[in-house]
């Protein structure tokens, strides 16, 4: 057995890809203490998972999922419709 090192610590990596018109559910609980939770989850044949949290970490995350949105279309923006010249729209 290795010696519990308190410099080390253990991490967990997890990458979701999101895709266009995607059904996510939404739910939320009361805690046995009494905090409200809620709870975003997305689930198939294949894979699933959930993101849960009290309402102020939910919010921090979506503002964070806003600007990254806003940050990616700024500076990829989408190509704008061909111009073709001679013809009459």
């Amino acid at each position: 057995m290795m010696p519990n090192d308190p410099t080390r610590r253990s991490a967990l990596s997890v990458a979701l890809l999101a895709h266009a018109n995607t059904g996510y559910a939404v739910d939320c609980w009361m805690a046995g203490n009494g905090q409200p939770n809620g709870s975003v989850r997305y689930d198939t044949d294949r894979a699933w998972f959930t993101i849960q949290g009290r309402p102020a970490a939910l919010r921090e995350l979506a503002q964070a999922l806003l600007a990254c949105a806003e940050l990616t279309e700024q500076t990829f923006p989408a190509p704008s419709a061909a111009v073709v010249e001679g013809v009459a729209g």
